[in-house]
């Protein structure tokens, strides 16, 4: 779970809020609209929709560490690949090729999919704690990021942020894909070498194995079908602003710099309430608490979209925008619930192919927005709707039920 954190603490600091530095930089460098510069975003979302089940279903049937190595590398290579283009054409080739190909499989599926197979109980918890450290690179690794983008230029920052990655490739190796290569069970118990009596066997590992769906299984019932619906929603919002967070505040009368601090602000308050909503989340309901999330969220994009950029109002969006952000390793735990630990990668893949084929537009929606209005209020609003929709579908999530076989007569 540490090793998870700090693969999350390096994509989160270089890649996932990272970039949104790189935004304005590229953009006048090489001469580009708002939509242009956006277009790599949705391409890699494209992307990530075509290659989500193939790599979900690679994790589930090889060594997680395979993934996370050809992964980490590729993403380091990436990074170390962008210092190098001079056209729009190569940004966006390496963008989409190694980069994103890199993250998505060795990082985003890989990691999720190790959590899942070591805990049960708080499987919410542990998911949160893991993706914290997305945020928590955001506290931690995105202002020395800053400082390279604002000092030394993107560049320079790019090749940087691609050594570190490569850094990570001795700690991957330490990863294991499931309890029960070491001897364990879920949640840190000891294997039971000899078979127990009836009465010895604990309730959760036998709901557990009843719970078990495959990915066939999975995508005939509704609950997969919804669950695919919410994290597409909740995504489109989030694919749109993430990429164009320093132009949004720059756009409300920030400077760069300070910009840049409220992106921190809005990691560091994901890092509280991600682990608070994961606790929540295995202590109460899971779906009432995604809910509640993306509401909340909504609520910071209004906050956003309506105020003078006054500085209060600025903190109270990120607040309430991390809280929007904060539910998602809360409803990935659902899927685990929901569908079991056999599985889980592959049926993440289908939802993350789902998820993103839904948010593709949503960066390039924004900047033209921008671009034609010179405003981002009219792509703002709309994302709000987005949030409440998934809010909805989350409260109202039905829960998988296995079709029971046909009972034939008796003779």
């Amino acid at each position: 779970m540490i090793i998870g954190c700090i693969l999350d603490a390096v994509k989160g600091g270089t890649f996932n809020t990272g970039f949104t530095l790189y935004f304005l930089p590229v953009l006048n460098e090489l001469h580009l609209s708002r939509a242009a510069t956006s277009l790599p975003f949705s391409l890699a979302r494209l992307e990530a929709a075509l290659e989500g089940p193939l790599v979900g279903y690679l994790i589930d049937r090889f060594d997680v560490r395979v993934m996370l190595v050809v992964g980490t590398t590729l993403a380091g290579l990436g990074f170390v690949l962008l210092s190098f283009v001079h056209s729009y054409v190569f940004f966006v080739l390496v963008f989409m090729g190694p980069l994103t190909m890199g993250f998505q499989a060795g990082f985003n599926h890989a990691t999720m999919a190790a959590v899942n197979h070591w805990f049960r109980r708080q499987r919410g918890l542990a998911m949160s704690i893991v993706q914290t450290g997305q945020a928590i690179g955001g506290v931690v690794i995105f202002p020395l990021v800053a400082l390279a983008v604002l000092n030394l230029g993107w560049r320079p920052a790019a090749f940087l942020s691609g050594l570190l990655v490569l850094l990570l490739l001795p700690l991957v190796l330490l990863v294991r894909h499931s309890p029960e290569s070491m001897g364990l069970l879920p949640d840190g118990e000891r294997e039971i070498v000899h078979p127990p009596s009836a009465g010895a066997v604990r309730p959760d590992h036998r709901l557990s194995e009843a719970q078990e769906f495959s990915a066939r299984e999975a995508l005939r019932m509704p609950a997969f079908w919804r669950l695919a619906a919410f994290h597409g929603l909740r995504n489109i919002p989030y694919s749109g602003v993430s990429v164009h967070l320093v132009p949004l505040l720059v756009w409300k009368g920030l400077d760069q710099p300070t910009a840049a601090f409220f992106v921190v602000l809005t990691a560091f308050s994901t890092v509280i309430v991600r682990p608070l909503m994961g606790w929540l989340g295995d202590w109460r309901s899971k779906q009432r608490i995604g809910a509640v999330g993306v509401l909340l969220g909504a609520l910071g994009l209004l906050v956003l979209t309506y105020s003078d950029g006054a500085l209060s109002h600025m903190v109270l969006f990120a607040i309430l925008f991390a809280c929007g952000e904060g539910i998602n390793s809360v409803t990935w735990a659902l899927v685990g619930d929901f569908f079991g630990r056999r599985n889980f990668a592959t049926i993440r893949g289908w939802i993350g192919m789902l998820q993103s084929i839904v948010s593709i537009p949503g960066a390039v929606f924004t900047g033209w927005i921008y671009d034609q209005t010179q405003s981002y209020t009219y792509a703002l609003i709309p994302f709000a709707i987005s949030y409440c929709a998934a809010g909805l579908v989350m409260w109202r999530l039905p829960h998988p039920e296995r079709r029971a076989p046909l009972e034939l007569p008796a003779s």
